[in-house]
């Protein structure tokens, strides 16, 4: 089997990005995150999946979602910003 990213290893850098960006919508989270991250993928990461989507993002967005969830990540009137003691 191929190496790829695993959903955990996407939460650090979706925080980390997410706190250097101060505010941001999703689409501009995952993008900075994988702009942020790119280096560190691996080619199994960029195939596209049967939805239409790179592998990356559909990991990512779950990982965001949980983030959101458990309260990580707060989202108010379409924009995220860090909960309290959000960072690693």
């Amino acid at each position: 089997m191929m190496r790829r990213t695993t959903k955990p290893e996407f939460v650090e850098p979706l925080l980390v990005t997410l706190d250097m960006l101060e505010a941001a919508t999703e689409d501009e989270l995952l993008n900075q995150t994988f702009q942020y991250m790119k280096d560190k993928l691996y080619s199994s990461d960029l195939v596209v999946l049967p939805n239409g989507e790179p592998r990356w993002r559909y990991q990512m967005q779950h990982m965001l979602d949980g983030l959101i969830e458990y309260g990580k990540i707060l989202k108010k009137d379409g924009m995220l910003r860090l909960g309290e003691n959000s960072l690693p």
